[in-house]
């Protein structure tokens, strides 16, 4: 029950928060914020570089971000929207995911399978958009066995793969789900991955549905998380995914597979399930579970200010080290 209420809960808790989850473009874009005065509404780049800013009337309830923020429409790329009250950041922002059209990928096959060779560039036609999906900005919680997981979404990389995750998760999908693959370090070196989501635990199971190859440039590393998939078709994620161990074992995955998030607290969890002793297919010996998975409130964006969580691009090792199999079903 918990899961089916957290988006309702979210929304009457939050300060600043949309009235529908899609508007159409060059339209009003109605928003409920909280009574007051001194407000601010903040339009933020992914990296809180502001763009925007706009005051709220006093003691309004009811605003159009769109006419606070005239040219709102005609950023094509995901941006946020943040309450500023008397200076501070309030509350969580507003995701603002734009309605564009999606380009498929251009594949190289290998002995090694097919991998991403470039994505083609968007039209002109292609950048234009049909609106603006707009959700409260949301972290995930993962409660296992070995300890919580805190997992910062990324949109601005893979917004698709993201809304796929949210809903999975606020449906109560990832409800007593074990980490049913192990490659780590229980065999010396630094590891490769550990793979969840699949309520089997058999690497087949999924959520009866099969979502794109999305063109995240996030560096796998430790503790990113990434999609899984079937075999060699790019195309088939679903609900398995997996959390990196290390840069060296994972570097060769980059834009091959879908990146969308980062972990900002447990990754010492991570490593945990990355040292369990394992048996054949890579299944912990003592297997380890996703109790549940929650949805939580993420901190407010302060304006200027980049996220604490973003660090330095990763450096892949001069000698690449022998590859374990890929993320898959």
């Amino acid at each position: 029950m918990f899961h089916l209420l957290t988006a309702a809960l979210l929304v009457s808790t939050s300060p600043l928060a949309p009235e529908r989850l899609y508007y159409q473009v060059n339209r009003p874009m109605p928003l409920s914020v909280a009574a007051g005065e001194g407000r601010e509404l903040v339009l933020l780049a992914p990296d809180n570089r502001e763009v925007a800013r706009a005051a709220v009337p006093d003691g309004a309830t009811d605003i159009d971000a769109a006419a606070l923020i005239p040219n709102l429409y005609s950023y094509t790329t995901l941006h946020y929207l943040q309450l500023v009250d008397d200076g501070a950041a309030s509350g969580s922002a507003l995701v603002l995911t734009p309605l564009t059209r999606v380009r498929q990928p251009v594949l190289r096959l290998s002995e090694r399978g097919p991998s991403v060779e470039n994505w083609p560039g968007l039209s002109e036609r292609d950048k234009n958009m049909s609106g603006f999906r707009v959700a409260i900005e949301r972290e995930i919680v993962l409660h296992t066995t070995l300890g919580d997981i805190r997992l910062v979404m990324r949109p601005d990389h893979a917004p698709n793969t993201v809304w796929n995750f949210l809903q999975l998760v606020e449906g109560g999908f990832y409800t007593h789900i074990p980490f049913h693959r192990v490659v780590g370090t229980s065999t010396g070196g630094p590891g490769f991955v550990i793979q969840a989501g699949d309520p089997t635990g058999t690497g087949s199971g999924g959520p009866g549905y099969r979502i794109d190859l999305e063109p995240s440039t996030l560096p796998h590393d430790l503790g990113v998380i990434s999609m899984a998939r079937e075999g060699s078709d790019v195309d088939t994620a679903g609900s398995q995914f997996f959390l990196c161990l290390s840069r060296e074992q994972t570097a060769r995955l980059d834009v091959n597979y879908t990146t969308f998030g980062q972990t900002i607290e447990g990754v010492q969890v991570i490593k945990k399930i990355g040292a369990l002793r394992v048996g054949a297919q890579d299944k912990p010996i003592d297997m380890p579970w996703i109790e549940t998975a929650e949805l939580v409130p993420a901190p407010p964006r302060t304006p200027g200010e980049g996220p604490k969580w973003i660090a330095p691009a990763p450096t892949t090792p001069a000698e690449k080290p022998t590859a374990p199999a890929n993320p898959q079903r």
